[in-house]
């Protein structure tokens, strides 16, 4: 399933992922586009229990009609972009596996 966001007014089409609890991990492209300096962010596991350290900026995104401040992060090899649970829960979007949808409440 993906979803179409806007970070920093910046289209991204993400694939989400309910087994990540963040919010975001974007590519560097889009991550290096966020107007802020970044910090060292959490280490992000895989399925695999491959564990990488990322790097964390702030930043407005908007889905749904709404908009929140999430954390967005970055890893030099995770090479996608990446929508998590902890995103889906801020939003209170509700997540429809059966029709492969994300609604609003």
């Amino acid at each position: 399933m993906e979803l179409e966001l806007e970070i920093e007014g910046i289209k991204v089409l993400a694939k989400v992922d309910t087994g990540f609890d963040g919010d975001v991990i974007v590519i560097k492209r889009v991550f290096d586009s966020i107007p802020c300096d970044p910090s060292q962010g959490p280490r992000v596991c895989t399925a695999t229990l491959e564990c990488y350290s990322t790097f964390v900026k702030l930043a407005s995104v908007r889905y749904l009609g709404r908009e929140i401040i999430a954390t967005v992060l970055n890893s030099p090899v995770i090479e996608k972009n990446i929508v998590g649970e902890g995103f889906l829960r801020k939003m209170k979007a509700i997540i429809d596996y059966k029709d492969n949808d994300i609604r609003d409440p």
